[in-house]
């Protein structure tokens, strides 16, 4: 029996810069002059914006449903983590290291979401709140772990208490690996009764 495990099972390439990708599109939006080509392109947009969201809730909780797995499935037995690049930072390296600016940028952006949809759309469109729950559970695990930098075996994972004490009932690495083969992160929220 194999005794590592991998730290990214294959999500981390589905994952986008959020914080970039929404900055692009409203320094392109705030490229045009009156507020009627604002809102033209807003509405051009917003699909993506939305999508670019989705996308990186639905990796937060990809990271959080392996960690869970990791965690449960070698409780008696830790096993080394292979592929964790955030252990190999040099110190250098971590004190530059920001793990939160993306979980950060997103939760400063939820409620911008909302005001520009209104704004620029006219439709009135609320975050779900499925989306703030993993978004808050992500937040506390990214900190519980100091972004990872000192993870090097399974035993060295701590589950937020929300995660810690869940009881999933679907096969969590099925559904991953559907994610990825499908390139679809977004199939991890869909998931039936997730109780998160």
């Amino acid at each position: 029996m194999k005794n590592t495990v991998q730290f990214d099972p294959g999500i981390g390439g589905l994952a986008i810069n959020l914080a970039d990708s929404i900055n692009e599109i409203y320094s392109r939006l705030m490229s045009f002059q009156t507020i009627h080509q604002k809102r033209a392109r807003f509405k051009l947009c917003s699909s993506k914006i939305t999508s670019y969201i989705k996308n990186n809730i639905a990796f937060y909780l990809g990271c959080l449903l392996w960690a869970y797995l990791l965690v449960k499935d070698n409780i008696d037995n830790p096993k080394e983590i292979e592929g964790n690049i955030f252990s190999e930072l040099s110190q250098e390296q971590i004190q530059s290291y920001d793990y939160m600016m993306q979980v950060n940028f997103l939760e400063n952006y939820f409620e911008s979401y909302e005001r520009d949809m209104l704004y620029y759309t006219g439709k009135k469109i609320l975050i779900p709140d499925l989306w703030k729950n993993i978004l808050s559970i992500y937040s506390e695990f990214l900190k519980l772990n100091n972004g990872f930098v000192n993870t090097k075996k399974t035993n060295d994972i701590i589950l937020p208490d929300k995660l810690k004490n869940a009881n999933f009932e679907f096969d969590i690495k099925k559904k991953i690996e559907e994610a990825i083969v499908n390139k679809n992160l977004e199939i991890l929220l869909n998931i039936d009764n997730l109780a998160l």
